[in-house]
């Protein structure tokens, strides 16, 4: 999966490297079930006369295992105050303001569902999503980002813990039908969060 928008937090020191940071945006996302997640710069990959080692990055979850120090993501189509966790804890997008009962939500570096790719990355530690009923959730968009996640080390299942059946739908196989929603984390997290969404939400 790819994210033509994405730019690496190490290139923003100043403002000459800003402007070389917006040349080198975009990112690409690859994962085989054994072999490992990898990612590698979208501009270099286009860019044929680029001096660059044809490399590959290896791609981990992050190590986080304090829920108030995580870093979250949520669609852009909703609020964090849609989800249960708000009910337990405020979000702020200011780092600074980070305490016990606020968590940090970062910005979406661009639409869909790369927020897969922000935690497989080791960017953010959590992505959450609500099932709406009047929004279908199909099977493709989340496909490659689970095998992302999980070959980074993540996990991801619906609100109640349980696995995400991509052959749920038993006729066309695309639909999904996560109980509650999708969570996806660094896994060790995972528990403990399905354990505030189950005290908190009366949607699974």
């Amino acid at each position: 999966m790819g994210c033509p928008n994405w730019q690496d937090e190490n290139y923003t020191k100043s403002s000459a490297e800003y402007e070389s940071n917006v040349s080198r945006s975009g990112t690409i996302m690859v994962a085989h079930v054994g072999c490992g997640t990898w990612r590698k710069n979208l501009s270099y990959m286009l860019n044929s006369t680029a001096n660059i080692p044809d490399n590959w990055t290896r791609c981990y979850v992050d190590e986080c295992c304090i829920f108030y120090e995580a870093r979250f993501c949520i669609p852009d189509s909703q609020t964090w105050e849609s989800l249960p966790l708000s009910q337990l804890f405020a979000a702020t997008t200011d780092v600074e303001s980070i305490t016990d009962k606020v968590i940090l939500l970062l910005p979406a570096c661009c639409g869909s569902l790369c927020k897969y790719l922000m935690v497989a990355s080791g960017r953010a530690t959590v992505f959450i999503q609500r099932t709406r009923s009047q929004k279908v959730i199909k099977v493709w968009d989340h496909a490659v980002g689970v095998i992302c996640v999980h070959e980074a080390g993540g996990k991801v299942t619906d609100w109640r813990g349980s696995e995400i059946d991509m052959a749920a739908d038993h006729v066309e196989r695309r639909v999904l039908y996560p109980s509650g929603g999708v969570l996806v984390t660094n896994c060790s997290l995972h528990s403990e969060i399905i354990s505030m969404i189950s005290s908190t939400s009366s949607v699974i």
